[in-house]
C-alpha cells in the first residue's frame, strides 16, 4: 500500500504542478499585456514590467491553488480510471477510505506548499513589485488608506504621509497628543525618517512642536530631533500596505495592535482567517476529486473532467467573494464568513466520500 500511496500522491502532485503552471502562465500573459500601456512611461521599461510580471507568479499560485488541486487530482485520478488502474487497486482488496487517505495526503502536501506561499514568499514579494514598479513610475503606493496613514495609540493620534515621489525613506509625520479628556495637550510636526536610532528613538528633522496648557501655548522648533514615543516604526510602516502584502505573523501583530487600540480590525481579521481557510480547502479539494472519478466520471474524457473541475473552481471562488462581501456589508464574524465556504466544502466532501461504492 506504501507504494501504491506513493505512486497516487505523485500522480496527483504532477498533475496539480501542470494546472498550476497552465493558470499561472495565462494570468501572468494577461497581466504583462495590461502592463504594457505603462512601459515607456518614466522609467518604467519592458524589463521593470517582466520583473514585476514575475515577481507575482507566487502570489497567483497562491490564489490559484485550491482549484488547480482540484483539477489536477481530476486530471491524474482520471488519467488513472481511464487506464483501468483504480479498478485493479479496488479489486486487489484496497478500500476507498484508504484511497482518500492516499489523495488526502497529496492534499496535505499542497496545503504545506500552500502555506508557505502566504506566510512569506507571495506576501514579501508583491510587496516588493508594487514598490518596484512605484519606482519606475515615480508614483505613490495607494496602500491601505492612500498617501496618507492613520494610527492611533492610546490617547496619542499619528497620521503619515508619504513625499511626493513615494521612495524617500522619510515620511510627513502630525502627532496628536490628548490628554485624558480628549482636549488636545501637544502637536508635532516633522519630517520622520523611517529608521529608528541606536537608541529605539524616532528620528526627526525639521521637527516643530507646539504645547497647550492652562497657561497659553509654547512653539519648539529643531532641526533635528530624537524622541521616544514607545511606537515601533516597524508598526508604523504596515500601514502603508494592504492585507494582502502582509505575512501571516505580521497580519497577526497588526490584528493585535489594532485590538488593543479598539480599532476596526475586522478587515484584517477575514483576511487572516480567510488565508488559513483557503488552505484548508486545497485538501477538501483534492479528496473531492476522487468520489467523482470513481463515480460518474470515471469512463469521461479529460475535457469532460477539466469542465467539472473548473464549474466546482469557480463556483468555490465566487462563493468565497460572495461570503467575504456580505460579511463586510452586515458585519458578520470575519471567522463565520471566512470559513463558511471551506465548511460547506468540508461538508460535500464528507457527503461524496462516504456514499462512495
Amino acid at each position: 500500500m506504501n507504494r501504491l500511496a506513493s505512486y497516487i500522491i505523485v500522480s496527483v502532485l504532477k498533475g496539480t504542478a501542470l494546472v498550476v503552471f497552465a493558470l499561472v502562465a495565462v494570468s501572468s500573459v494577461i497581466e504583462f499585456v495590461g502592463q504594457l500601456e505603462d512601459v515607456g512611461l518614466a522609467a518604467y521599461g519592458l524589463r521593470e514590467a517582466v520583473i514585476y510580471v514575475a515577481l507575482r507568479i507566487p502570489h497567483k499560485m497562491f490564489d490559484v491553488l485550491p482549484a488547480a488541486a482540484l483539477l489536477g487530482a481530476l486530471l491524474s485520478l482520471g488519467n488513472m480510471a481511464v487506464h483501468r488502474e483504480l479498478i485493479v487497486m479496488r479489486a486487489s482488496g484496497i478500500s476507498q477510505y484508504r484511497l482518500v487517505g492516499a489523495v488526502g495526503a497529496a492534499g496535505v502536501v499542497l496545503l504545506v506548499v500552500m502555506l508557505l506561499l502566504g506566510e512569506s514568499l507571495a506576501p514579501s514579494l508583491g510587496a516588493y513589485a508594487r514598490e518596484l514598479r512605484a519606482d519606475a513610475l515615480r508614483q505613490d503606493i495607494d496602500s491601505a488608506s492612500g498617501q496618507s496613514t492613520w494610527l492611533k495609540d492610546g490617547e496619542r493620534i499619528i497620521n503619515l504621509r508619504r513625499p511626493g515621489n513615494g521612495i524617500e525613506f522619510e515620511q510627513r509625520l502630525t502627532l496628536f497628543d490628548l490628554d485624558g479628556d480628549t482636549a488636545l495637550d501637544l502637536v508635532v510636526r516633522a519630517d520622520l525618517l523611517m529608521a529608528e536610532s541606536a537608541t529605539g528613538e524616532w528620528e526627526m528633522r525639521d521637527y516643530a512642536e507646539t504645547r497647550f496648557d492652562s497657561s497659553g501655548t509654547a512653539a519648539v522648533r529643531q532641526p533635528t530631533m530624537q524622541r521616544d514615543y514607545g511606537l515601533s516604526l516597524e508598526l508604523l510602516g504596515l500601514g502603508e500596505f494592504r492585507e494582502d502584502l502582509l505575512d501571516t505573523p505580521t497580519l497577526r501583530r497588526y490584528i493585535s495592535y489594532l485590538e488593543a487600540q479598539g480599532l476596526d480590525a475586522s478587515r484584517y481579521l477575514a483576511a487572516y482567517w480567510g488565508r488559513i481557510a483557503s488552505g484548508a480547502s486545497v485538501v477538501f479539494m483534492t479528496v473531492l476529486a476522487l468520489p467523482f472519478v470513481l463515480g460518474g466520471l470515471r469512463s469521461a474524457g479529460a475535457g469532460a473532467r477539466m469542465i467539472i473541475g473548473l464549474v466546482i473552481g469557480l463556483g468555490y471562488f465566487v462563493l468565497v467573494q460572495v461570503s467575504a462581501n456580505i460579511g463586510t456589508v452586515f458585519r458578520l464574524d470575519p471567522v463565520l464568513a471566512a470559513w463558511a465556504p471551506s465548511a460547506l466544502l468540508l461538508v460535500v466532501t464528507a457527503i461524496a466520500v462516504v456514499r462512495l461504492r
